[in-house]
């Protein structure tokens, strides 16, 4: 049978070709499907038309594409698909299958629309048992990114996760773990179907109509900056070998990265820093290459202003010196393509830059909006500097700690947490501050893990009415941070919140520790335990990493004491 399979460029298409191509009585000759013509992307997987183009090329099939219009009315679809199948069946197709697995309605449907047309519907993963489908999918060497997720049903920080058996031991009960409910959907890159795997970036979060997409981007760059899907790294896991070459100088423009190489035991190859980058102390000695546009002292209203006015004029918060850059002659400059405003960003690098000749720098960029992210940011980094076993070791460090800390804690009651990353105005942490709520037996009231930091209007926080909040603005030490109580206690109702009541108001080193992603995000999830259960966790680092209302002073310390 001449067969075209519906492609939606997820697994179950792709495990669908794999089943297919060993059957004797199908030959597949060719993909099918639709795109949103308003957004470039495909449906409801919300995956780019170049990604989808190169999974055609890797299993070595044409894709058609069918343009479907934004919204698409059901007599609309049916039109365009109608067309399509006559089209085919006069061109001697005899066979059309899908990736369906149980929705009867679905079946019947597609059965419905084909029935007279010449074309039988083939459905090669009907009936399969979908937590054993699931399972061997991921034995059989299938690699899958999630790129849409259904947030009624699942949390938005699983969108960009790799389909794994991590992620099924995550998934809620009452999903099914192939999403055959539309949980959630995915983007397929490697596996016995392709004949090369993709690379692909984790680009940004996205929400939109209810859900959470994952905007995934072709890799760009030589082999040695891409990121394979099998490179995500887990405990006991293997970084893939990279290219050798030069990574002897590196320069650091981001302070979670600079903590992340000197992790690696690479202190001795930074020759430059940013700024902010403070940690450990000994890269204090190095030539500070960025500056902010803004003056940094004031109230945080102030602050704000400064850098949204910078913002709204399209304009870089920071300053690179290019020509100090140049002379270090760095064979690896590290930066961040995740807030315009945490630090210097990939486009500020590639300005001061862009007039360079000769031997170019590799410019690693990272994107961290989750834990995942973080663990996927390191791995780079490991790669980038030829250090990939050092980064085993790190990331095994810390995941095993983030392990001990949920374990410490398990069972516990989860007290409504309200983390509140920016004062005035008010903002709420997003990105991985949800998952180290969580392992620390919290429930986060206002975060959504994987998206970024997210304002949160006064009177919201006043009906959640959360048991406990913590305070760690972003860039602010301790002694800085507590600077700001005067300005919630003056905000109405704030005397009438259980927190303030209870005296469960905790202020902590935002800047050392909870806003920069990288390693000691692992110390962030202890200081969050104490703070949440210290009747099990202690009070080790309280009056340095992070404060109880009722015990303020003026002698506290900021941040000593913690690696």
């Amino acid at each position: 049978m001449r067969t075209l399979l519906s492609w939606s460029t997820g697994k179950d298409s792709a495990w669908s070709l794999n089943v297919l191509r060993q059957r004797r009585d199908v030959d597949v000759i060719g993909l099918v499907t639709t795109i949103n013509s308003a957004f470039g992307r495909v449906a409801m997987h919300g995956v780019r038309r170049a990604l989808a183009q190169a999974q055609a090329e890797a299993v070595g099939l044409p894709l058609y594409w069918l343009e479907i219009p934004h919204p698409c009315p059901n007599d609309a679809y049916e039109h365009i698909m109608g067309s399509f199948v006559e089209q085919q069946a006069a061109a001697g197709v005899t066979a059309m299958a899908f990736g369906d697995l149980f929705l009867e309605d679905i079946r019947r449907y597609r059965e419905t629309r084909l029935a007279g047309t010449g074309i039988t519907p083939l459905f090669p993963l009907w009936g399969i048992e979908t937590g054993k489908l699931a399972r061997d999918m991921i034995a059989g060497g299938l690699e899958a990114y999630v790129t849409c997720v259904d947030s009624r049903k699942l949390p938005a920080r699983l969108a960009g996760r790799r389909f794994d058996a991590a992620l099924l031991a995550e998934l809620p009960p009452g999903v099914d773990p192939c999403a055959e409910n539309g949980e959630f959907h995915t983007f397929a890159c490697a596996g016995p179907m392709f004949r090369s795997p993709i690379a692909v970036d984790v680009g940004s979060i996205v929400r939109r109509d209810g859900f959470v997409f994952c905007d995934l981007v072709p890799a760009q760059g030589t082999p040695k900056n891409s990121v394979l899907p099998s490179e995500a790294p887990q405990i006991g896991g293997e970084l893939p070998p990279r290219r050798r070459g030069h990574a002897d100088r590196v320069v650091s423009l981001i302070a979670s990265a600079t903590e992340i190489v000197c992790a690696l035991g690479c202190l001795h190859r930074l020759v430059g820093r940013s700024h902010e980058c403070d940690y450990p102390p000994e890269v204090l000695s190095l030539p500070a290459l960025t500056a902010p546009k803004f003056k940094v002292e004031g109230a945080s209203a102030d602050i704000h202003e400064r850098v949204s006015a910078i913002v709204r004029d399209g304009l870089s918060v920071y300053r690179v010196d290019g020509e100090a850059l140049k002379v270090l002659e760095p064979d690896v400059i590290l930066t961040q393509d995740h807030c315009e405003v945490c630090a210097v960003s990939l486009a500020d690098v590639e300005a001061a830059t862009c007039a360079w000749t000769g031997r170019p720098a590799e410019i690693v960029s990272l994107r961290p909006g989750s834990l995942a992210d973080v663990y996927r940011d390191i791995a780079r980094v490991a790669r980038a500097l030829e250090v990939p076993e050092a980064g085993e070791r790190v990331l095994a460090a810390m995941q095993a700690r983030l392990a001990a800390v949920r374990a410490a804690v398990a069972g516990r009651p989860r007290p409504r947490v309200a983390f509140i990353e920016w004062v005035d105005p008010l903002m709420a942490g997003g990105n991985w501050m949800p998952e180290l709520i969580d392992i620390a037996a919290g429930h986060d009231l206002f975060g959504e893990a994987g998206a970024h930091s997210d304002w949160m209007a006064w009177e919201a926080l006043l009906a959640a009415d959360p048991e406990v909040i913590v305070v760690a603005p972003c860039g602010y030490d301790l002694a800085r941070c507590l600077e700001e109580l005067p300005l919630l206690e003056a905000r109405p109702g704030w005397a009438n919140i259980a927190a303030v009541k209870k005296k469960r108001v905790y202020f902590a080193d935002g800047n050392a520790y909870f806003n920069r992603p990288g390693p000691r995000l692992a110390h962030s999830a202890e200081l969050l335990a104490e703070m949440l259960h210290p009747e099990v966790a202690g009070r080790k680092y309280e009056g340095t990493g992070w404060l109880q209302r009722a015990a303020f002073s003026s002698h506290a310390s900021a941040g000593v004491g913690l690696d």
